[in-house]
């Protein structure tokens, strides 16, 4: 009886680290579900300069983010309408010249030359970066 008790005791004891393991390393699965879960989830965790690396990097892109009408408007209007149909719509270069009746190479130039100015802008904006 204390054999089967003590048992008992140690299945439970068991079962509490399993629990506290898996809290401690945000494992909302099973450890035991897949070999390379486990293994993932204590390797590749984010260590706190990470975190804010990745913190600052997504300020800074949400400063960039924020400066953007602006720095569209540093480039001529054709120049913004491009960039801003191939960058941020989606549509491809042949696409737009075919649109606007014009050759894919000047689509080509005006969207370099956008980001050029656009690039102008923000290095005015954000000289540290």
């Amino acid at each position: 009886s204390d054999e089967v008790w003590e048992a008992m005791r140690q299945a439970q004891r068991e079962m509490n680290n399993y629990e506290r393991r898996k809290v401690y390393h945000r494992a909302w699965y099973s450890l035991d579900a897949y070999s390379w879960a486990e293994n993932y989830a204590l390797e590749h965790g984010r260590s706190p300069e990470e975190i804010f690396l990745e913190r600052e990097e997504r300020a800074a892109h949400l400063r960039l983010l924020a400066a953007l009408p602006e720095a569209l408007a540093h480039a001529t209007p054709t120049q913004a309408r491009r960039v801003r149909a191939y960058y941020i719509v989606g549509i491809n270069q042949p696409e737009i010249a075919r649109m606007e009746g014009v050759h894919s190479s000047k689509v080509s130039v005006a969207i370099r030359r956008g980001l050029r100015n656009m690039r102008r802008c923000y290095d005015g904006l954000f000289p540290s970066e």
